[in-house]
């Protein structure tokens, strides 16, 4: 948990809610089901891969929750690249652990509010490679409430987005 996240989920919650503090967003490009941003805040250049489930689950019916993100983030001046952030739309059971799953690879995460991060960023890039290589990828995670979700992401695309980001930040 060495890294620095709050300062990311600050700048995408402006992003997400469109503020005018993010100034210069810039679509890099959509590719099939992952688009890639580069953006800027007070001057601080970010980039970012992103992308919605095709398909979310909730363990208990008449349950809502917020809108639901996956985001890949670099920010060279904070020396942050490839964080891997999910938003889940509701606030998280910071006790429990939520993973991230693509084909037989299992990675635990953490949470605080509605956001998940890598538990151990040395995962990042065995989670990256994975990424690449994968179709599917699965977000699992409890809420306060004790409701369970599943998210299921399709990874046509994520290659091109990731490049497109790292680049586009390096």
């Amino acid at each position: 948990m060495g890294r620095i996240f709050a300062g990311v989920g600050v700048l995408l919650s402006l992003i997400i809610g469109g503020s005018a503090l993010a100034q210069e967003r810039e679509l890099l490009g959509s590719f099939r089901d992952w688009n890639a941003f580069r953006d800027a805040l007070d001057g601080e250049a970010f980039c970012y891969a992103v992308s919605i489930p095709d398909q979310a689950r909730l363990s208990r019916r008449g349950r809502q929750r917020g809108e639901v993100f996956l985001f890949v983030s670099h920010l060279p001046a904070r020396s942050i690249s490839n964080q891997v952030e999910a938003i889940l739309g509701y606030p998280v059971d910071e006790e429990s652990t939520p993973t991230i799953r693509v084909g037989n690879e299992s990675f635990d995460m953490f949470g605080r509010g509605e956001r998940v991060y890598l538990l151990d960023e040395s995962d990042t890039p065995a989670l990256m490679n994975a990424m690449r290589q994968g179709s599917r990828m699965i977000v699992s995670a409890r809420s306060a409430r004790g409701t369970e979700s599943t998210d299921e992401y399709s990874l046509l695309g994520a290659t091109a987005a990731l490049a497109s980001a790292a680049e586009a930040c390096q």
